[in-house]
């Protein structure tokens, strides 16, 4: 379902304290923009209007005095709202005579003004938007390609422990690094579909700053390449913020991947630079090519997926990774742009802000838990033979006995025997799904009905997820499966389930 945030509109806020005479300097610079939101510390304060702000006397008192003074209440909107839902609420208050706040929890996350609400009623009108089609069509793919490489990633994986000539290894290297591109680029097709709607979402977590960029530095300097990648970190070294490291990470990947094809000597220079400011830590992230640089036409273009098929501009800045990255940084409230350098080459460059986490905060959110091991009898339910054969091998690795069942009835009828300590329950099967399953099993009654279940699934969305531990399931476990994921979902389903009388470990 598409979110009102597809039809925001993102300019940068304004600072409370920044004075009128630097408001009017953006609105005289951008024709369209309309509006501004107004933050301190953070948080919005209110919206400034283009009418009102370029009305403002000009003379030196008035435009030095705070953009605050000429500010109106925000009226805002949470960004996840239902776009039908939330334009039928707009329309009913008279439109957006005055913008209105898109707020992401208490972080500013966009505009909705005259114009963008227009263009969300006209396409409304229209039905449903060619994005949205795009959007299904990709997942339905991702879906229906998921799954079979997920089991030739499995079965390398399992391979690659067993003993093997130093070719046979080899090839089985190659075979999973080509799966593991396969599937990396199926996600980000679907997460640039994703972004197209307004659904791709950024979940901000305690994420060290020092240690994401190293992580970084340490993926590329793994890869054998001609060009040197330099990433480098300028800030507090043990600063903690609430940020998606995962998508922060994955923006460099991409733009670092780009910058490598353009460049033919030399290096690429990666740099994060974090730095404490009132509404939090503001951090700039940039990448630059050693390349021959683009055109002042072309730049605007590297943010567009289609750019390659169109411009045959140059290889490396064109394509998903730079379209990717643009709508993960506008996802998480920034801005990104493409700049020449002086000289030759292109820096791209983002800014976002972050939430500063007080030392020793980390870790209380995070928590612990150590993994420690005992045997357990494990049900494995999955239609497909390559995944059950997977699981029942992790199953093996991990020191606990296993059985299998072909669908969600063989599940049902195996569970109510009681001699499981744990169920690996696939979702999409015949005759019954792992969720009905699930169900029928929560119903029965004494500890049959208590096992911990644990979804093992190629569509893990936070969506999707929710309606898995809604129905009774323990937790998530996405395929293509990582051993150390499934084995940190099992003792936590066990630890969980301890007071009920089962006290295991998985080894």
């Amino acid at each position: 379902m598409t979110s009102i945030a597809h039809w925001a509109e993102r300019p940068q806020p304004i600072e409370a304290t920044a004075s009128i005479a630097a408001a009017q300097e953006r609105f005289n610079a951008d024709p369209a923009l309309e509006a501004l939101a107004v933050v301190e510390a953070g948080r919005v304060q209110g919206v400034a209007s283009r009418a009102v702000i370029l009305a403002a006397d000009t003379g030196l008192d008035t435009a030095s005095a705070p953009v605050a003074r000429l500010i109106a209440a925000p009226r805002t909107l949470s960004a996840d709202a239902p776009a039908a839902d939330a334009l039928a609420s707009l329309l009913a208050d008279g439109g957006c005579g005055e913008a209105v706040v898109l707020l992401d929890g208490e972080r500013y996350a966009g505009l909705i003004t005259r114009a963008s609400l227009l263009k969300a009623l006209e396409a409304r009108a229209a039905g449903a938007s060619e994005a949205d089609i795009r959007h299904e069509f990709v997942e339905m793919l991702g879906r229906e390609i998921r799954t079979p490489m997920s089991g030739v990633l499995a079965v390398a994986d399992l391979l690659q422990r067993q003993p093997l000539t130093a070719d046979a290894q080899a090839y089985v290297r190659t075979i999973v690094a080509s799966t593991e591109g396969i599937l990396r680029l199926l996600a980000e097709a679907i997460d640039l579909a994703m972004g197209e709607t307004g659904r791709l979402e950024a979940k901000p977590e305690p994420t060290s700053l020092r240690a994401a960029v190293d992580d970084v530095q340490a993926a590329w300097q793994q890869r054998s390449s001609e060009v040197a990648v330099l990433v480098s970190y300028d800030g507090d070294p043990d600063l903690e913020v609430m940020v998606d490291g995962a998508r922060l990470r994955q923006v460099f990947d991409n733009l670092i991947a780009a910058a490598v094809k353009t460049t033919r000597r030399g290096a690429v220079e990666a740099s994060l630079k974090a730095k404490a400011i009132s509404g939090g830590i503001r951090l700039e992230g940039r990448v630059r090519d050693g390349g021959p640089g683009l055109a002042p036409e072309h730049l605007a273009r590297i943010f567009e997926p289609t750019a390659l098929t169109q411009e045959k501009v140059r290889a490396g800045w064109t394509g998903l990774g730079p379209a990717l990255s643009r709508r993960i940084i506008e996802a998480m409230g920034g801005v990104i742009r493409a700049d020449s350098n002086v000289g030759e080459g292109v820096t791209v460059s983002f800014e976002l802000m972050a939430g500063r986490i007080e030392p020793g905060a980390a870790e209380a959110m995070a928590g612990g838990d150590e993994v420690r091991g005992r045997g357990i009898h494990v049900l494995v339910v999955d239609d497909n033979a390559t995944n059950r054969m997977v699981a029942e091998g992790l199953c093996e690795m991990f020191d606990c006995t296993s059985e299998s069942a072909q669908d969600g009835e063989e599940a049902v009828e195996a569970a109510r025997s009681g001699r499981f300590d744990l169920i690996l329950m696939d979702i999409k099967m015949p005759r019954m799904d792992g969720m009905e399953a699930t169900r029928a099993i929560r119903r029965m009654p004494g500890a049959a009905g208590q096992v911990p279940i644990i979804a093992l699934t190629a569509n893990a969305d936070p969506d999707d997820a929710k309606a898995y531990l809604a129905c009774g399931m323990a937790s998530v476990v996405e395929k293509p499966i990582k051993p150390e994921k499934l084995l940190d979902a099992m003792n936590g389903a066990l630890d969980r389930a301890a007071p009920t009388g089962a006290a295991f470990r998985a080894a």
